[in-house]
């Protein structure tokens, strides 16, 4: 038996070694290959497949500028500025607010936001209570004898220091510019609320109402600005909003948010900034104005002129209203604007919670602005939706904004509605001295976002039936239409790749007429009146034969 199993096991040893013999014969082989020998005209092919497959996949937006410049300036031992990370939180929220970030990479860019604010300003209630003041103490100071006698006894009354200046990180709400309106309004003009619930109907208007009356919360005390509202009712808003909001599908209504101290105990939201620093940058004199008020030099210039200039002051304005000392920029003319930073609402110092922010610049008048705007949208989207002006195409849908003679679309609530009810001046303009709100991209993104907000809540949008919607806006001045393509995302939060760049690119090119691609984003294109039309059809030619 042993002699038979060595048998055996030298036959495998036999077996085994001829096979790995054979193994190393054909590496051997293999390796006595020559390699293959590309072309440089398949290395040409290659490489412009890949350049294809890259532009053909869409544009998106990378990390926010604001986060990056911060990040250089920790490398160069800036960091420790507290302006230079507030404006980084500044940029982060906006990212995240107009859907150019999605939830997880704002989460990400918050982590380290947060790291940095907690290493700038600490919460340390020891070291806190050791720069405390007390009354009695200063009055020590001016009478010694007085200060002796009271030192014996008596509880010491603690003086609150200001701590302007000094950013928190903490959950904020998604409801529209809460601390500087009441309760009422930021819920009712909230795209989150609003999309969820469809507040502009009765039915929606009505569950709204039983969220508050749930929550405990009157309708006179939420009509109230709620800088001036009890901290109990806000302790009580805080607790009973996260139990109620599951029962009306709000879920998740609360994120990550900065704030910044300013003045003494006032606050304001980086998403408060956002919102008014944008409303500055989009809404010129001339939308406030509602289009009619025009200068002697205004009628001298041509329209290209005249914009550019309106641009230049709207940057300006806007820019002004990023500086927390209030202080103008070097490149606004005092004959283009007037510093308003000593006033209240001026600046970040003179920004009260709840004030009369009576200013025509700087932040307040960026607040009060970046709320018509909001209604202004939201009315407008309305009036879409109830007549049904939204047109669906194979590939996408699309819907017109027209701006009527006087540049109300035929009242304050239709498509092209001004944003500030004119009071400047009573002078009467042509219609192509009228200016339309929504010619902006930024604001037609904003009402593209809400309509793809609503209709995804409703379900008309979703599955088979979603498409990417295309806005095109009249710009009465220039006899030009601003178009631009949103794509669709299925899920709220998301950030899908916009491929409308590419797609208006080869239609304008296969077809004549007036196009102007002068805008940072690829998806946004001036079309001539006259050739709008055509536009339009030869993009839906072009997609469908794709």
């Amino acid at each position: 038996t042993l002699a038979t199993t060595q048998g055996e096991d030298d036959d495998l040893d036999i077996g085994q070694g001829t096979a790995t013999q054979e193994q190393q014969a054909e590496t051997f082989t293999t390796a006595q290959e020559p390699p293959v020998v590309i072309s440089l005209r398949e290395l040409h092919r290659q490489r412009r497949n890949r350049i294809r497959l890259h532009y053909s996949s869409g544009s998106y937006h990378a990390s926010p500028s604001s986060w990056t410049a911060y990040t250089l300036c920790t490398q160069l031992r800036f960091g420790d500025t507290p302006d230079l990370l507030w404006l980084a939180c500044v940029g982060v929220t906006d990212a995240y607010l107009h859907g150019r970030l999605d939830v997880s990479g704002y989460s990400a860019l918050t982590v380290d936001l947060k790291r940095h604010v907690g290493r700038l300003f600490p919460n340390e209630l020891v070291d806190r209570a050791g720069r405390a003041v007390y009354a009695e103490d200063l009055e020590r100071g001016f009478d010694a004898s007085e200060g002796d006698a009271a030192a014996g006894g008596g509880a010491m009354t603690q003086i609150s220091l200001s701590e302007n200046g000094r950013i928190l990180s903490q959950p904020e709400y998604k409801f529209m510019l809460l601390r500087h309106t009441t309760l009422w309004e930021s819920i009712l003009h909230s795209n989150f609320v609003a999309s969820k619930l469809q507040v502009w109907k009765q039915t929606g208007r009505q569950r709204l109402m039983e969220l508050l009356a749930k929550m405990g919360f009157p309708l006179d005390q939420c009509r109230q600005p709620w800088a001036f509202v009890g901290t109990s009712m806000r302790r009580r808003l805080r607790e009973r909003l996260e139990e109620c909001t599951e029962e009306y599908g709000l879920g998740n209504v609360s994120y990550t948010g900065f704030v910044r101290v300013t003045g003494y105990k006032s606050l304001l939201s980086a998403s408060d900034m956002s919102y008014a620093v944008t409303a500055l940058l989009e809404c010129s004199a001339a939308a406030q104005e509602g289009g009619g008020a025009s200068s002697e030099d205004d009628d001298m210039l041509d329209h290209e002129a005249r914009e550019d200039r309106e641009i230049v002051q709207a940057f300006n304005v806007a820019f002004d209203a990023l500086n927390p000392n209030g202080s103008s920029s070097s490149t606004t003319g005092a004959t283009l604007l007037s510093s308003d930073g000593g006033i209240e609402g001026g600046d970040l110092s003179h920004l009260v919670n709840g004030g009369n922010m009576t200013g025509t610049t700087g932040l307040g008048a960026g607040i009060r602005l970046a709320m018509a705007l909001q209604k202004t949208i939201m009315s407008t989207a309305r009036n879409l939706v109830d007549r049904n002006a939204i047109t669906r195409l194979n590939h996408f849908r699309y819907a017109y904004l027209h701006c009527s003679s006087n540049g109300g679309g035929g009242s304050n609530n239709g498509p092209g509605a001004r944003v500030v009810t004119p009071d400047a001046s009573k002078k009467e303009s042509s219609p192509r001295d009228q200016y339309h709100v929504f010619a902006k991209p930024l604001v037609l993104t904003k009402l593209a976002h809400f309509l793809m907000d609503v209709h995804r809540e409703n379900g008309k949008w979703t599955g088979t039936k979603s498409r990417p919607l295309v806005l095109l806006a009249e710009k009465p001045r220039s006899n030009t239409y601003m178009v631009i393509g949103y794509e669709y995302p299925e899920e709220s939060g998301n950030v899908v790749r916009n491929k409308f760049g590419q797609n208006f690119e080869l239609a304008a090119k296969t077809m004549r007429g007036t196009f102007w691609f002068d805008s940072f984003d690829s998806s946004v294109v001036e079309v001539g009146a006259k050739d709008v039309q055509r536009f339009i059809e030869q993009l839906h030619y072009m997609m469908e034969s794709v």
